[in-house]
């Protein structure tokens, strides 16, 4: 399964904060998409399914946040929505999220709304 990051912060950053919660060594950080590619969601997702050869209707991308799940859909890709951020559990489905998780604390939640 591939793992790439989509973030609006900067490599590095973004490289700092996975490492420093033990994700680091789980990420292709080349097949990824930052700050420096761009700035809007769909921009930044589309470049990082590029890079990763793969289409959108093959992927599935987490986010926290409504705008997280209209970029998801505007680029194509299934959107699960974790709702650890400010927005609530609701706001994400209205913006399209197919599935939306409480946490991913849930494990086995995870694999199943991701479809696997």
């Amino acid at each position: 399964m591939l793992r790439a990051v989509v973030t609006g912060n900067v490599r590095a950053a973004a490289e700092v904060k996975l490492t420093a919660f033990g994700l680091g060594g789980h990420m292709l950080w080349n097949e990824g998409a930052y700050g420096e590619d761009g700035e809007g969601r769909p921009e930044l997702l589309r470049t990082a399914l590029a890079r990763a050869g793969v289409q959108g209707s093959a992927a599935v991308f987490f986010g926290d946040t409504p705008a997280d799940a209209v970029g998801g859909r505007e680029a194509g890709v299934r959107v699960v929505a974790v709702a650890t951020g400010r927005a609530s559990a609701k706001e994400p489905r209205a913006a399209g999220a197919a599935d939306v998780l409480e946490s991913l604390s849930d494990v086995p939640a995870v694999p199943a709304a991701v479809g696997v």
